[in-house]
C-alpha cells in the first residue's frame, strides 16, 4: 500500500474533472496517489456553494479519510477556495489524531484560489459586479466566460489550449452569490501547513487580487509565485507537480 499522502485535486469553476488529468498523471509518475473532484455548480444553475462543499466532504474526502484511513493534501484550484474551505471541517490529522483516528488532511495547497471568509460570495470578492470576462444569463441561472483560451490558457500550447476549451461548462450563477459557510483553513492544525501558489500571469484572478485575499485571510500562508496563467495543470504540468510535491514533503515533514 502507498502510504504518502493522497492528493486531491479539486479544479475551479468552469471545470470538470478532467482538467487535472496532466497534473495527476505527472504527481502519479512521482509515486503519489491522486482523486480528481469535479465541483457540482458546474453546469447545474439550481446549485450552490453549499452544494459542491457537501459533496467535497462527503464523496471526495470522507471515502479516503474514514474509510480508508487516508493522509490527505487538499488542492484548490480558483472557486474552490470557497467550497473546500467549508469542506475541510474536523478532518485535519490533527483534530483526528486527538479523537482516536487515523488518516486526515495534512495540508491544503490553494492555487489562484479565492480565500473566503464567512459569509463572503464570489461575486463580493471580485469587486461586486461580474467580470468583464463573464457572460451572466439570468434566464438559464448560468455564467459562461467570453474568451476562455485568453482568460484561462494565455500560456497553453495549441491543440491543447483548444482542447481545454472544449470541455469548460457553464456556471451555476448562484455559486456567485451564495454566502460562504463557515471556514477552517485558519485553525492551528493548518499553522506551517498553508500554500498559496500565486499565479503571476493570471487573467482570471489578477496578481494584485491574489495578494490581497492572502493579506486579508488573517493567516500566514507559504506563498509560492509561479510564472504561468490561471490554469499550470495544463500549461506546465510537470513543474507544477514538483512544486506541489515539495510542500507535500514539507507537510509531511511538520508531523
Amino acid at each position: 500500500m502507498n502510504t504518502l499522502p493522497t492528493i486531491v485535486l479539486v479544479p475551479g469553476a468552469f471545470h470538470v474533472r478532467t482538467a487535472m488529468d496532466l497534473l495527476s498523471e505527472q504527481l502519479r509518475e512521482i509515486g503519489f496517489s491522486t482523486q480528481s473532484f469535479g465541483l457540482l455548480t458546474t453546469a447545474h444553475p439550481q446549485l450552490t456553494i453549499k452544494d459542491d462543499a457537501a459533496a467535497l466532504t462527503t464523496e471526495g474526502l470522507l471515502p479516503l479519510i474514514e474509510k480508508q484511513d487516508r493522509d490527505v493534501v487538499l488542492y484548490l484550484h480558483s472557486y474552490a477556495g470557497f467550497p473546500g474551505s467549508t469542506a475541510i471541517k474536523g478532518l485535519s490529522k490533527t483534530e483526528r489524531l486527538a479523537a482516536g483516528k487515523r488518516g486526515g488532511i495534512i495540508g491544503l495547497i490553494y492555487q489562484a484560489a479565492f480565500i473566503p471568509k464567512p459569509g463572503d460570495t464570489l461575486l463580493q470578492l471580485i469587486g461586486g459586479q461580474y467580470a468583464p470576462w463573464q457572460a451572466p444569463d439570468i434566464e438559464t441561472g448560468l455564467v459562461s466566460v467570453i474568451d476562455p483560451k485568453a482568460t484561462f490558457y494565455a500560456d497553453v500550447m495549441e491543440p491543447l489550449a483548444t482542447e481545454a476549451v472544449s470541455e469548460l461548462c457553464p456556471q451555476s450563477l448562484l455559486s456567485m452569490h451564495t454566502p460562504s459557510g463557515d471556514v477552517f483553513y485558519g485553525i492551528d492544525a493548518y499553522n506551517k501547513r498553508r500554500t498559496y501558489l500565486h499565479c503571476n500571469k493570471d487573467q482570471a484572478l489578477p496578481p494584485f487580487a491574489q495578494d490581497a485575499l492572502v493579506a486579508e485571510s488573517g493567516v500566514e500562508w507559504d506563498v509560492q509565485k509561479i510564472d504561468t496563467s490561471h490554469s499550470p495543470f495544463f500549461s506546465e504540468p510537470k513543474q507544477l507537480a514538483d512544486i506541489v510535491v515539495s510542500h507535500v514533503k514539507a507537510f509531511i515533514a511538520t508531523y
